[in-house]
């Protein structure tokens, strides 16, 4: 057993005063009584003497130190500590490498990919959605908002929009973006999503899965593209080509995708699969945000029980005041 407000206690010891008072008082009575009659002439004159009211006194007594009990508020036994698990979030990276205009996706890798960005926009409406573009640099295009206009105005839809990226595909400082944008609260559930062709150049999977890993992110990473080698277009509508003229080709490079999620605790979808990947989102955000319900609600205290004093005390003062009306 514990109390809240132990320092209320501190006024128990004004209970012996009480008494002291009340024996003072009716001895005082007593006193005047003689004073006025003396006591062998108290039954002539038919003097009924102040009563001790020793019953009514304990009463009052009991009721005053279960009064400051219930003040300092007793504590026993366990209950759940509940907290609120917080908002949703989800922090999309959008891979805008040269690579990604090929297209063995329609019309495009980067437009697939944005029409399916869009789409988890519309329907996912309750959840704060962080908008990453990387190639071999990365860019916050748009920070955690349910402002959905400001987001779809923020997402490219060809690779060649993002001339402040470095080209190539590097990993590791995207990653490190994606969980900056998050904010600072353990019980908010928060899931990153990559649309990526894969190729990553800078083979810094690891440190990418340890960041993510470190901040508690689950990571979905979605491949785009297909198996079959096709060409990269340039800018000028052209085809992209090497140093000897010859024509650059590019595939759906699945390893480090796939490596990234499952070390994460994610998962691996194809874009172009027959996985839904709205319904795959939802899951992974609900089963996050059950988890932390259940780290909220793991926890537990004590129980208040003042009220089983407070009752007490109102019926003891109640049969104080009766007793005391009756002279007992």
């Amino acid at each position: 057993m514990g109390f809240q407000y132990p320092f209320f206690l501190l006024l128990l010891l004004f209970i012996p005063i009480y008494w002291w008072l009340r024996v003072k008082w009716h001895n005082t009575e007593l006193k005047l009584l003689r004073l006025f009659v003396r006591p062998v002439l108290w039954e002539r004159v038919k003097i009924t003497p102040p009563p001790l009211r020793l019953l009514s006194r304990i009463l009052w007594i009991t009721a005053l130190a279960l009064s400051i009990t219930a003040l300092s508020s007793p504590t026993w036994g366990r209950s759940s500590a509940i907290t609120s698990t917080g908002s949703k979030n989800l922090v999309i990276a959008l891979d805008v490498s040269q690579s990604m205009a090929s297209m063995d996706e329609m019309p495009s890798r980067i437009a697939r990919a944005a029409s399916e960005v869009r789409r988890l926009a519309e329907e996912l409406i309750d959840v704060r959605i962080a908008l990453v573009v990387f190639s071999g640099s990365s860019r916050l295009a748009s920070p955690l908002t349910l402002d959905r206009e400001f987001l779809m105005n923020r997402l490219p839809d060809n690779v060649w929009s993002s001339t402040d990226i470095i080209p190539g595909t590097k990993l590791g400082d995207m990653v490190n973006l994606m969980v900056s944008t998050l904010p600072k609260m353990d019980l908010e559930a928060s899931l990153g999503i990559i649309f990526s062709d894969g190729g990553f150049h800078d083979y810094a999977t690891e440190s990418a899965v340890e960041e993510a890993n470190h901040h508690g992110m689950n990571l979905i990473t979605v491949g785009v593209g297909g198996p079959i080698e096709v060409p990269i277009p340039n800018e000028e509508g052209g085809l992209l080509l090497d140093a000897q003229e010859d024509t650059v080709r590019t595939s759906l490079e699945e390893g480090s995708l796939r490596e990234l999620a499952e070390k994460t605790g994610g998962v691996y979808v194809r874009l172009s699969g027959t996985d839904d990947l709205i319904s795959v989102v939802k899951t992974f955000l609900e089963h996050i945000s059950a988890e932390n319900s259940e780290l909220a609600t793991g926890g537990s205290s004590r129980t208040r029980r003042y009220q089983y004093f407070l009752l007490s005390a109102l019926l003891f003062f109640t049969a104080a005041i009766i007793l005391e009306r009756r002279g007992l």
